[in-house]
């Protein structure tokens, strides 16, 4: 102790929550442990809410059984009242054996993840499953198209000069990793992560079909392929599994390490960014435009023209404007 993480409903507050810390703040009391809060985190997820369906004569009913608007007991028109957290007082819930029957269980994982950030209400929609249904259908056929073109070609690894939408791609794929890393491992976003692996995705399709003994593009190819299994092995277990097997791994997919990105092939396009003295343009430079600020003045003090003025000035400080300029102020 104190647990990392801790992720719970809101109704824990009063509950699970409240009795882990006072338990705690006796046992700190008594001597027995050195900590004050039994949680370093605290995660408070929101609901899970559907409309209800209601019965003059039967009340609440479930959504199979209202599935027409009318109930399928006495045939009479029910009444849509308003969105709920589920609950079977209310009877508005889904079956999870039905959804899994006809999607999947990584169509329910995925769309339950994708429909909302984790601290808000998700609103249940079957529109939303049948898109989550169908971007896996997406990820699925652009495997198939690749596969026997890049079941011997390696990802590629290291940096390479590549042009037009294979460049587009491989910085793509590289910025996807970074974004996805991000809002899972800070944020447990894992609706921006999953739609960070959609872009990729479609990226995918956009690129021109390579020839087959075209082994560089096919190869960034793979890296991309390779890289999206892995990002979403964690939200779609089985789908992925498979994928990564057809790849030609002889591992499960669970065991493989998460990728990494390449800072310098995720960065943008690059800009110029004005150098100035005491508000007056010295210089201009060239830095990619996701550069650290840090490192944007480091740069812009390094500068050759820039460095000769400074020779024996006092800086007194270094103002950088976001994606326009460097004012180095000297004493006068």
């Amino acid at each position: 102790m104190p647990v990392d993480q801790y992720i719970g409903g809101i109704e824990h507050a009063i509950l699970h929550l409240l009795y882990a810390r006072f338990y705690t703040k006796v046992l700190r009391d008594f001597g027995v442990i050195g900590v004050d809060e039994p949680f370093t985190n605290l995660l408070t997820q929101g609901m899970v809410c559907k409309e209800t369906t209601k019965c003059p004569e039967h009340g609440y009913l479930f959504p199979e059984q209202a599935a027409d608007g009318k109930c399928h007991i006495c045939g009479q028109s029910v009444a849509i009242g308003k969105t709920e957290k589920m609950s079977k007082s209310l009877k508005n819930v889904i079956d999870p054996d039905s959804l899994v029957k006809t999607y999947g269980a990584d169509t329910a994982r995925i769309f339950c993840l994708f429909a909302a950030p984790p601290e808000k209400d998700l609103e249940w929609s079957e529109q939303g499953v049948d898109g989550s249904f169908r971007f896996l259908g997406r990820l699925w056929r652009i495997f198939d198209d690749y596969l026997e073109d890049i079941k011997s070609i390696p990802s590629l690894s290291g940096d390479f000069a590549l042009t037009g939408d294979v460049k587009t791609l491989r910085r793509k794929t590289h910025q996807t990793i970074r974004k996805v890393t991000q809002d899972i491992e800070d944020r447990f976003h894992f609706n921006t992560a999953i739609s960070a692996v959609m872009e990729l995705v479609n990226q995918l399709y956009a690129v021109k079909r390579p020839a087959k003994d075209d082994r560089l593009t096919l190869s960034v190819v793979r890296e991309a392929l390779e890289t999206a299994v892995l990002l979403l092995a964690p939200i779609v277990p089985h789908i992925t599994e498979e994928l990564w097997q057809m790849l030609g791994h002889s591992t499960s997919v669970a065991d493989a390490p998460w990728p990494d990105f390449d800072p310098h092939i995720a960065s943008e396009e690059e800009m110029t960014i004005v150098v100035q003295i005491n508000g007056k343009l010295r210089s201009r430079m060239t830095v990619p435009v996701d550069e650290d600020q840090e490192k944007i003045k480091a740069d812009a003090q390094a500068d050759e023209k820039i460095a000769a003025l400074l020779k024996g000035a006092k800086i007194l400080k270094v103002i950088y404007v976001p994606k326009k300029l460097v004012n180095i102020v000297v004493a006068q």
